[in-house]
């Protein structure tokens, strides 16, 4: 079950209001709040949400295969 953490931004990174596990899968979504972010922004992030949610476990799993195939 999904979980919402808010936080803010400082200096490029992310940080949550209350602490988050160690080794917590986090998916970061922009509030609605963030409408002045530039246009350029904006399409660039339009661009990563249209991207596929799995790419992520896709490149983990070809990794695995790569240490996998190298350790053969």
């Amino acid at each position: 079950m999904a979980t919402t953490v808010w936080g803010i931004v400082k200096e490029g990174k992310i940080i949550p209001q209350t602490p988050l596990p160690e080794g917590a899968r986090v998916q970061i979504v922009l509030a609605e709040e963030a409408s002045e972010l530039p246009a350029e922004l904006r399409e660039e992030f339009a661009a990563w949400d249209r991207a596929s949610a799995n790419t992520l476990e896709f490149v983990e799993r070809l990794v695995k295969e790569d240490q996998a195939d190298a350790a053969t």
